[in-house]
């Protein structure tokens, strides 16, 4: 779980934002395609913060998601589903 928590971190990490400096390549894109670059960034800064979020779980509550997964396989089985 730890493992996954990295990568977790390091693709909220590498979320590209749309700054100033960035905006070259949108240099032949209208006027109108610019007006989007405010949701793109609410957008990366929502995934941000949703990947701390899950990182902390998946780091500090790993054994708990483990317990779950194991009952609610145990429930499954008792079930007679596969």
């Amino acid at each position: 779980m730890h493992s996954t928590a990295t990568g977790v971190d390091l693709t909220g990490n590498r979320t590209p934002r749309f700054e100033g400096w960035n905006l070259a390549p949108l240099a032949g894109v209208p006027l109108i395609g610019l007006m989007f670059v405010g949701r793109l960034n609410t957008i990366a800064d929502t995934w941000r913060d949703t990947s701390g979020i899950l990182s902390n779980v998946l780091r500090d509550d790993s054994d708990k998601i483990t317990r779950s997964a194991a009952n609610y396989r145990a429930a499954n089985m008792d079930s007679g589903r596969p």
